[in-house]
């Protein structure tokens, strides 16, 4: 490649060589210090690098899951997929009958002071043996048993019309208090509680309830029996363990446990292996 040079006749050769010695040695102090420039940017940008790698590494970003209306309620499936529900208190208690209880589907309530009201869903159409008696065990699971040191809890079935918000003459029923007519249907369910991992699409979440029955649609399973920590310190324990087992599920949370479990004196027991 040639370069053309335009050489001013009306000044002499060495006045001319001298434009053009200023003109290189500006453009060679032009590109001197776009090169220090360079080095700069590249310094710092190396020395952000650096500092990226000693930053602790952002989790990979948790799937977003639409949770379920029952999701709000202490809930979990029965051996043959049938749901059951049960409220958390008073409010979730009274919203859980007035809304939920419908003609297809079985109450049950243990026998015990303080336990959630629990229905089955479709219980009158679909329920088999199985289904009915784990109903009871979860009704019987969160009661109150666990912070009176009971094991062994009574719980009792009805029809959805045997439930009623009507009092006797002259008394009131508070919020969540139900009275119940007619003949019951009475269980004495096994207490053997579990929680494990249940695919919610391609999310995961928690369930608990009788062992049989997450044992069927769970995985990671563990056994809640009595003990002496509170529930928030097995949900610790239990995430802890979890994320051993499914690093990736960073969906499941420690609230998300804590909810999942009755309140009372509690331990975790996991297999061995």
């Amino acid at each position: 490649m040639m370069m053309k040079i335009a050489i001013d006749f009306s000044k002499t050769a060495q006045q001319n060589a001298l434009h053009y010695f200023d003109q290189a040695k500006k453009l060679k102090q032009k590109i001197k210090g776009a090169e220090e420039g360079m080095q700069k940017v590249q310094s710092k940008l190396a020395e952000l690098a650096k500092k990226d790698h000693s930053l602790p590494q952002k989790k990979s970003p948790q799937l977003l899951r639409k949770k379920e209306w029952f999701e709000k309620f202490h809930w979990c499936y029965t051996r043959h997929g049938l749901l059951v529900v049960g409220g958390r208190d008073a409010h979730s208690n009274e919203a859980l009958v007035k809304k939920h209880l419908e003609d297809r589907d079985w109450y049950f309530h243990a026998d015990i002071h303080g336990a959630p009201h629990c229905v089955l869903k479709e219980g009158k159409a679909r329920a088999k043996k199985e289904d009915m008696e784990d109903a009871a065990a979860f009704a019987a699971l969160f009661a109150s048993g666990w912070k009176k040191g009971l094991f062994s809890v009574r719980v009792y079935s009805v029809s959805n019309e045997q439930v009623s918000k009507k009092a006797p003459a002259g008394e009131s029923l508070g919020k969540g208090a139900f009275m119940i007519y007619g003949e019951r249907k009475w269980f004495d369910p096994s207490m053997k509680m579990g929680i494990g991992v249940q695919k919610a699409g391609e999310a995961n979440r928690i369930m608990s309830g009788p062992y049989e029955a997450i044992r069927k649609h769970c995985s990671i399973i563990a056994e809640i029996i009595p003990g002496e920590k509170t529930k928030t310190e097995v949900a610790k324990s239990y995430l802890k363990w979890l994320q051993k087992k499914l690093p990736h599920a960073q969906e499941l949370t420690l609230d998300e446990i804590t909810a999942a479990l009755p309140n009372g004196s509690l331990a975790l027991h996991v297999a061995s292996a």
